[in-house]
């Protein structure tokens, strides 16, 4: 800002009659110097001019004393006294207007990190990613300061500290916390702890407290997702600026942010599931499982591994719907998907395949362990004790075929027929059984496929 004209008031105001006057006696001289010119005047008339310009300018030094210099002088001081107060008015001004420019850029750098914050939030795709966004940001938006992200567990019970950012070290009381512990969460606002010595403390806090903090609720859409705590760092305290990493406002956006964002990826994956898995067993639908098999028969194609799938059905499930009721045929597809689950590997897909079908994807597992695995998932299914309203629902078996890629097809569609007629031929031989699809030739795979890969290759059954 640029300084404002000064006045030109630094002149003496005695100084300003003195030249006045100075000034009369000059054209005094002169109007004496005239007459003397006339050839009236005496010879020797200069002296009686020069005495006669002093009395006229000693007679005027009173009247322009009073009649100038006082006036002059009080406005003068006037002027100087406005100056004076017009540099004192343009230094705040200038003083504000630089704390507001500082206030200002942090403003701006704050809005533009929760704008950055929002952007890689909406491009997660798990919560863990999420978090480390928020971590990262916490950071940045509170130096000197150590965060926790606690959010409630599926239960609602109790809730986890889940991403923390400065050098706090929660001990394993201190993760986990029941929802009455924290005083925000209980006020449904924002709790600040001014004074450790007089103010209440949350429970989820030490005792006694280590120093100033918050906690702010995460809220979304009006429900309570969890707190983010804020505590000041012991180093910071100590400093000029303890005050800036417990803003207030800062604290409850950051928290209104990483709500929105839980809440939306909680949104999303629930969707995702509701996409990707059948309600009633739990396991992935018919749609999943062939987007899954095209990208598994890619991946078996470039490793050269083997790739088995199977169809699983039911026998005589309708006769368990006709006698027992839909409920009880909902509950034996309900056990079997449950037995499905926990009976496969972690990279194995078990998926619903339509009514009473199910399909297996096995990457990685020749056909003779293929058959080792389907049989021992065959036996589980038959020794299912199903009951319902508390009858037993008798014992239930399952026909079973099996493919292998590229053996018998390669791609999802060309794979799955012959895996059908697989299963359909152990239907018609008696059922309770698992057959393998048949060559082209017309001769069943057996366990001299394997003999295709590799045979240092180790198979995780």
């Amino acid at each position: 800002m640029s300084q404002p004209r000064r006045v030109a008031t630094n002149q003496s105001p005695m100084r300003l009659v003195l030249i006045l006057l100075f000034s009369i006696f000059i054209v005094e001289l002169g109007i004496m110097a005239l007459i003397l010119a006339l050839p009236l005047v005496a010879p020797h008339g200069w002296v009686a001019a020069l005495i006669d310009a002093s009395v006229l300018s000693a007679l005027l030094f009173p009247v322009l004393f009073f009649v100038v210099f006082r006036p002059l002088a009080r406005h003068i001081k006037e002027l100087e006294q406005a100056e004076t107060a017009l540099r004192a008015v343009h230094d705040q001004l200038e003083l504000r207007v630089q704390e507001r420019t500082v206030e200002l850029e942090q403003r701006n750098r704050e809005i533009s990190l929760l704008a950055e914050m929002s952007d890689f939030l909406q491009a997660c795709d798990t919560a863990a990613e999420a978090y480390g966004v928020i971590t990262r940001t916490g950071q940045q938006l509170f130096p000197g300061t150590m965060g926790v992200l606690f959010v409630y567990s599926p239960s609602r019970n109790d809730l986890e500290g889940l991403a923390s950012w400065g050098e706090l070290a929660l001990n394993p009381n201190e993760r986990v916390f029941a929802p009455d512990d924290c005083w925000a969460l209980r006020r449904g606002r924002m709790y600040r702890l001014e004074n450790p010595r007089t103010d209440p403390s949350c429970r989820h806090v030490p005792s006694p407290p280590p120093g100033k903090y918050l906690c702010a609720p995460m809220i979304a859409q009006g429900e309570v997702l969890g707190v983010m705590h804020l505590r000041q760092n012991r180093l910071a305290a100590k400093s000029a600026d303890s005050a800036a990493p417990l803003n207030e406002r800062l604290a409850v956006a950051l928290a209104e942010h990483a709500a929105v964002a839980v809440i939306n990826l909680k949104l999303r994956e629930t969707l995702r599931n509701q996409s990707i898995h059948d309600p009633l067993t739990g396991l992935f639908n018919r749609r999943y499982m062939e987007e899954t098999l095209e990208r598994e028969i890619g991946r078996a194609e470039r490793s050269q591994g083997p790739l088995g799938v199977v169809m699983l059905d039911l026998d005589h499930f309708k006769h368990f719907n006709d006698t027992y009721g839909h409920d009880a045929g909902d509950l034996l597809l309900r056990d079997v998907g449950t037995l499905l689950n926990t009976q496969i590997r972690g990279g194995d897909i078990a998926c619903r395949y339509g009514g009473d079908e199910f399909t297996l994807i096995l990457p990685e597992m020749p056909l003779d362990i293929v058959r080792e695995r389907v049989e021992a998932l065959r036996l589980g299914i038959k020794q299912l004790n199903v009951r319902h309203l508390g009858q037993s629902l008798g014992t239930l078996t399952v026909s079973a075929g099996i493919a292998m890629f590229p053996e018998h097809g390669a791609d999802g569609a060309t794979l799955l027929r012959p895996a059908d007629r697989a299963l359909y031929r152990a239907k018609a031989e008696g059922r309770d059984r698992v057959a393998a699809a048949e060559t082209p030739a017309g001769q069943v795979v057996g366990r001299s496929t394997a003999s295709r890969y590799p045979p240092d290759r180790k198979y995780h059954v």
